[in-house]
């Protein structure tokens, strides 16, 4: 009997002892991160890849002497490959247009391209499409086509489109409108 008494003694002795040592009575201290650095680091670098990106657009743009390239206003360029200045309907939110388009990435390679995609239906800004092709569609009316140059946060930006394009690519894309259906008032 006396020796079981010593024996749970020793034990407990030893687990108290051994939690002391390991400061496992007392709780741990959160780890703390400054947040507000981290924003302030991941802004500066968006802002730095974006004017890297419209640094190099701009030079492409100055090197072209064919094209006449114009600023969207949307953070964006781009030129008319068809121009159709009889028509004045430019497309609105909730008009069914009928397009088609390619996707290029800055040096000519082509992503997508239009036989791949075909002709499509796009109902203006009821669809899921990234900012730069939402932004677009309404510069253009039918039967007309022009090339955008993009840059990536205009694009599909940090997540990419999760197939073909990367992240953080600036993107040509050219669209082409063949029909407006203008939504009818209800």
């Amino acid at each position: 009997m006396y020796k079981k008494i010593l024996t749970y003694l020793f034990f407990s002795l030893t687990a108290i002892i051994s939690c002391k040592n390991n400061n496992q009575s007392s709780a741990r201290k959160p780890v703390s991160h400054n947040k507000k650095i981290g924003d302030e680091k991941s802004v500066n670098l968006s802002k730095n890849l974006k004017e890297k990106e419209e640094e190099y657009i701009r030079k492409m743009i100055s090197t072209d002497s064919i094209h006449h390239y114009i600023n969207s206003g949307h953070g964006f360029w781009y030129y008319y490959v068809k121009q159709n200045i009889q028509d004045s309907i430019f497309p609105k939110t909730g008009d069914k247009v009928t397009l088609n388009y390619e996707i290029r990435d800055l040096s000519d390679n082509i992503i997508y391209s239009s036989e791949e995609i075909g002709k499509k239906t796009y109902y203006v800004n009821h669809e899921n499409q990234f900012r730069g092709f939402i932004e677009a569609v309404p510069l253009l009316k039918a039967n007309e086509e022009a090339w955008f140059l993009f840059p990536s946060n205009a694009a599909y930006g940090y997540h990419g489109d999760e197939k073909r394009i990367g992240q953080n690519i600036p993107l040509k894309m050219r669209i082409k409108i063949f029909q407006i259906e203008k939504q009818k008032n209800k």
